[in-house]
């Protein structure tokens, strides 16, 4: 079996569309990123302005649909931050003893808010006792905005 090769001559390569060269994504995610964080941190101060005027109602008159109104907004503040933050840290250590223990503030501003509900709910209403805690809470949400 005879198997003939035809020489051609000499191929001419044909250039063809110059492909773009890869670029780093770093400056379309910092661009991307800026554009989001500068909408995210209007929107949290408007929210953490809201928060600020409904604590001042909270502690001029002690009802109870103001103090729902206050735990909806701080909840709405905490899930926007928590769901836009890009990388949540927990910070575990051992304490003298040996005990494990996870620091979160997430957590701690929780808890401040039920304690705040438990002293809106008493009967001996201690005006001084509600307006720490609306402070201490405020400046929770301001450690986590900054």
């Amino acid at each position: 079996m005879d198997i003939k090769v035809n020489n051609i001559g000499q191929t001419a390569q044909v250039a063809g569309p110059e492909q773009p060269k890869e670029v780093n994504g770093d400056f379309k995610f910092m661009l991307t990123s800026k554009l989001e964080d500068t909408g995210l941190a209007e929107r949290l101060n408007l929210m953490l302005q809201d928060i600020v005027q409904q604590g001042e109602r909270i502690a001029k008159r002690n009802d109870i649909k103001d103090m729902q109104r206050y735990r909806i907004l701080i909840k709405d503040f905490m899930n926007e931050v928590v769901s836009r933050s890009h990388a949540f840290s927990r910070e575990n250590f051992l304490d003298r003893r040996g005990r494990h223990r996870v620091y979160g503030i997430i957590r701690q501003v929780d808890d401040e808010l039920d304690a705040l509900a438990k002293e809106l709910v008493k009967d001996e209403k201690d005006n001084i006792g509600i307006l720490a805690k609306i402070g201490q809470i405020q400046g929770l949400l301001l450690d986590i905005f900054t």
